[in-house]
């Protein structure tokens, strides 16, 4: 494994911390006087989900974790559990709403996603950069009520509430981006 020095880690890195990854949520430094300076560290285990502030001397070494990313296929949902498929081995395992966060509202049977995991624990997921759902519940739209288009907010098939446009119907397809989680446009 590689080590690096915390004058060298950026927000996003992610390493390792008593046999667990970690990924720097932010770091500074501070300097006294006839001292070294101190990096204080905010980081998050990216096994459980703790959020942990520990401050190093600059100078200290710390190990990059090593990750890997893998093909995957979301398969199911079974209560809080969501099922996938590696797209290699072909073998399913298991994520929690928790360990998907916000991405759990963009699990739609057959999507394809990256997962990113350490030594064989599935950590974290990556979304394609756009998804499409079916919209299954929506307010009608009355026309007159703004004066620049208005919108409406709808619920997916996922239960992932948005706002749209008011031309948007029941059983349309819309297009959500998965940085913003916004509506991006109706499919035809």
């Amino acid at each position: 494994m590689a080590s690096i020095s915390f004058r060298e880690i950026k927000k996003g890195n992610v390493i390792m911390l008593e046999g667990e990854p970690y990924e720097v949520l932010d770091r500074s430094f501070r300097a006294k006087q006839q001292r070294e300076a101190m990096a204080t560290v905010n980081m998050r285990n990216l096994l459980n989900g703790k959020v942990l502030e520990k401050n190093f001397q600059s100078s200290a070494m710390v190990e990059q974790a090593q990750l890997s990313e893998r093909r995957a296929q979301f398969l199911y949902r079974d209560g809080n559990e969501y099922s996938f498929m590696d797209q290699e081995t072909y073998d399913q395992f298991n994520l929690t709403r928790e360990q998907l966060k916000d991405s759990a509202n963009y699990m739609k049977e057959e999507l394809e996603i990256r997962i990113i995991m350490f030594e064989e624990i599935p950590i974290d997921v990556i979304l394609p950069s756009e998804v499409s759902l079916k919209v299954i519940d929506c307010p009608p739209g009355v026309k007159g009520d703004t004066a620049q288009g208005g919108s409406k907010i709808v619920t997916l098939e996922t239960g992932m509430k948005v706002s749209t446009p008011l031309f948007v119907e029941e059983g349309n397809m819309v297009v959500i981006k998965t940085k913003t989680g916004q509506f991006d446009r109706r499919e035809s």
